[in-house]
């Protein structure tokens, strides 16, 4: 028999064993349904070792034996799941849970979706991750991935209402609020907890941060703020862009091709 390394695919979403084949389930950020549930444990129980794993990416994946591989895979397609994830393609979205938190700015479950069905599968130079944060509290860890993308306020003071208390500069963690020029500057990271505290401050915009060339492991590397839009179809565009130049120019992580263009704003990723 052919000796199979763990770090090769057999096909997307399997990854093959000395004793079986770990199959990786690619799932829509989000919910999936108690039938889906329930057609995973079955794999679990009757093909594999009656026991599944939760990645750090939201999906799931479980050992099954070498022959119960076609009938896995047909019973996870009946119920709309499918194989995925693996190698040196972008992998599975990973999203908060958006509007189900009380601090999401905006929709990340929605246009998880949008870019999970837009891009996941796709080929690349190696394995490209989007993680999406409803908020800056960043719970998806979206700073430290491939592309990163946040929803955020942009905050502004309005003189006319500021009694000069100086609370707010006190406040703030991040020292962005001048009061005695009624300045935010770009430190601010739009959380908006500020309106909790004064009338003064307001939110002047809602955006969508994107950044690009963050990455984990044991060196942890934060991706850079390229821009700030305000529509999902502005996010995909950028998305696109990314992946367009990463695939024709990039030949480790998107870490790597920032690196080496010196990429510091959306215009310098066009112009690769």
């Amino acid at each position: 028999m052919v000796k199979m390394f763990c770090d090769q695919n057999y096909k997307f979403g399997v990854l093959p064993k000395k004793d079986g084949f770990m199959i990786r389930i690619s799932l829509k950020p989000g919910y999936i349904t108690s039938k889906q549930l329930n057609v995973i444990g079955y794999i679990a129980r009757h093909y594999g070792e009656d026991k599944v794993h939760i990645t750090s990416r939201q999906g799931v994946e479980l050992k099954i034996k070498h022959e119960y591989l076609e009938n896995a895979e047909k019973l996870l397609n009946d119920v709309g799941l499918k194989l995925g994830s693996t190698g040196k393609r972008i992998r599975q979205i990973k999203s908060c849970i958006g509007r189900e938190c009380q601090n999401a700015i905006g929709d990340s479950l929605s246009l998880a979706e949008i870019l999970h069905n837009e891009f996941e599968g796709i080929w690349v130079p190696k394995k490209l991750k989007i993680n999406i944060s409803a908020c800056p509290n960043d719970c998806a860890w979206a700073k430290f991935c491939d592309v990163g993308i946040i929803f955020r306020y942009t905050m502004n003071i309005n003189s006319m209402e500021c009694s000069g208390c100086g609370r707010c500069e006190e406040f703030c963690e991040v020292g962005a609020i001048d009061w005695k020029n009624q300045i935010i500057s770009k430190k601010c990271i739009g959380t908006g907890e500020c309106l909790k505290l004064c009338g003064a401050l307001y939110v002047k915009d809602k955006v969508i941060s994107i950044y690009v060339g963050g990455k984990g492991g044991k060196f942890p590397k934060m991706g850079k703020h390229i821009s700030d839009v305000k529509t999902e179809d502005e996010v995909v565009n950028i998305v696109d862009l990314i992946i367009e130049k990463y695939a024709k120019y990039g030949k480790k992580r998107v870490y790597d091709l920032i690196k080496n263009y010196n990429i510091n704003t959306i215009e310098d990723i066009e112009n690769i």
